[in-house]
């Protein structure tokens, strides 16, 4: 029973959770602590395997978290560029550590990241350290630019924005379906017209060498 409580407190869980996932119930296991009854291995052994279980669920949900805050960032990333007029290809292929401070287009883009990681933190509760590490800065960058959006909500078209885009990440906007996949489609197609045009060329230098 001590080995139980033990690994309870290791993993997070409370009695009431892992007693409830092994089937003992909450009086049982009062008796069992009280002295007044002696608990079977058979029940102990169903106990640790809630434990088990319960670890490996919070470790799915953890790996799964870490595969989809990334998506989820980037979905965001091409939607807020998309609805700000900005080049999507642009703003996916600008790099956070150059200094160019002079180009609109980095500005523009460097925006649109900032508000991206304001959404993925505020509203899906992704660690600052995830979203430093899939949008290649710091912690501390991060944070600083949370601060900066944060302000920003002082402004009524802004607060909108945000406010929009919050709807569409929860799904509560009922054009949801249409509006944050026509921006990635849109950047799919642009990709794929771009491939096209340099197949001639490739065709061209392929055959000059037969």
């Amino acid at each position: 029973m001590q080995k139980i409580i033990s690994d309870c407190a290791k993993g997070g869980f409370s009695l009431a959770e892992v007693s409830r996932l092994s089937g003992v119930r909450d009086r049982q296991w009062r008796r069992w602590q009280s002295g007044q009854a002696i608990p079977r291995p058979s029940n102990l052994r169903r106990m640790e395997k809630a434990i088990v279980r319960l670890c490996h669920e919070r470790d799915r949900t953890i790996k799964g978290e870490a595969v989809l805050s990334p998506v989820a960032y980037r979905m965001v990333l091409i939607t807020l560029a998309d609805k700000a007029g900005v080049n999507v290809a642009a703003v996916l292929a600008d790099d956070p550590q150059s200094q160019d401070k002079q180009s609109p287009i980095k500005a523009a883009a460097s925006l649109c990241r900032q508000r991206a990681l304001y959404l993925i933190v505020t509203e899906l509760n992704v660690p600052l350290v995830i979203a430093a590490g899939f949008a290649g800065i710091t912690k501390q960058a991060v944070s600083k630019s949370l601060r900066q959006i944060e302000e920003s909500r002082d402004d009524p078209h802004i607060n909108a924005l945000l406010d929009s885009m919050a709807d569409l990440i929860h799904g509560t906007s009922r054009s949801v379906g249409l509006t944050i996949l026509e921006p990635i489609q849109s950047h799919q197609r642009q990709e794929a017209s771009v491939k096209k045009l340099r197949e001639p060329d490739q065709f061209k230098r392929n055959n000059s060498h037969g």
